[in-house]
């Protein structure tokens, strides 16, 4: 199977999860924890991130940020070389200590943002590692809260914002949210082509910011077709209601599903010619 893509564009989202190679476990003594969490706010710190959930487990961690550049990838790099370097003199050895391919699924803030802040934070209940998230003092649960103090790094803000206007409300509600997802489905489940969590809308504007460098141009045709929607699901009622979605749903087919010009003008009973047109104008901008 293809590897997933890596996009980058500014103001993204992006719910990462890196694991210990072969999964290894990764924290043996508090002193590991928290020199990750000191390297993690390094880097945040650098980038311009906004970190807005995180939780480190045994053999990997999870992170929920916001990248007001486009520079995912370059602060992943550092991140997982600083813990390696460290844990590598530490433990006396070589090679690699976490997996080059980390997962990083797009996030839509407007629709899938709170259900991975709590899957994020919910992750050692769901292990059985404890009964409740804030008996686990390495995420970002007990600070968002309001039980520890803030580190500089999150931004609890935007999260507890979605529950009330007041704070102490707020921070109730949170946690009655996050003890109401125990036991649900993971959103990662949902993700489609490994890479997205949100709606054809979102997946259409993702494809308006990375068409001018050909991203989606580098994935192999078979990643983009493994599973695949149907072009009845990808259009759905939006071919009476909107042209402009219809147009935006016609370059997602296009670049993310790799139908072919044709396939589409059939389906919609339009000429691949005028397909084409439509392509070639969204990715003019």
């Amino acid at each position: 199977m293809a590897r997933p893509l890596r996009i980058q564009y500014p103001g993204a989202t992006y719910h990462i999860i890196s694991r210990g190679i072969a999964r290894m476990t990764i924290f043996h003594t508090e002193k590991d924890w928290s020199k990750f969490i000191g390297f993690m706010e390094r880097v945040i710190t650098r980038y311009r991130w906004i970190c807005h959930a995180y939780c480190l487990m045994g053999n990997h961690y999870h992170i929920l940020i916001e990248t007001p550049d486009a520079n995912m990838v370059p602060g992943m790099k550092q991140l997982n070389q600083l813990y390696s370097q460290f844990y590598n003199w530490k433990y006396h050895r070589v090679g690699p200590v976490l997996q080059g391919r980390y997962k990083a699924w797009l996030v839509q803030r407007e629709e899938k943002f709170l259900d991975n802040c709590r899957y994020i934070v919910n992750n050692p209940g769901e292990a059985k590692m404890v009964e409740h998230p804030s008996q686990w003092p390495w995420s970002s649960f007990r600070a968002t809260r309001g039980m520890d103090p803030k580190p500089p790094f999150l931004n609890t803000d935007f999260l507890l914002s979605r529950f009330s206007t007041s704070r102490k409300k707020a921070r109730t509600i949170y946690e009655e949210f996050v003890l109401a997802g125990i036991g649900m489905e993971s959103p990662l489940e949902k993700a489609r082509n490994q890479i997205f969590m949100g709606s054809d809308a979102f997946i259409a504007e993702v494809i308006r910011h990375v068409h001018e460098r050909d991203e989606l141009n580098n994935v192999p045709r078979a990643h983009k077709t493994a599973g695949r929607p149907a072009l009845g699901d990808i259009f759905n009622n939006s071919i009476m209601t909107s042209k402009k979605t219809r147009n935006h749903l016609i370059l997602q087919a296009y670049d993310v599903h790799a139908y072919t010009q044709r396939e589409i003008g059939e389906f919609l009973h339009l000429y691949p010619g005028y397909i084409s047109r439509i392509i070639l104008r969204l990715r003019k901008g």
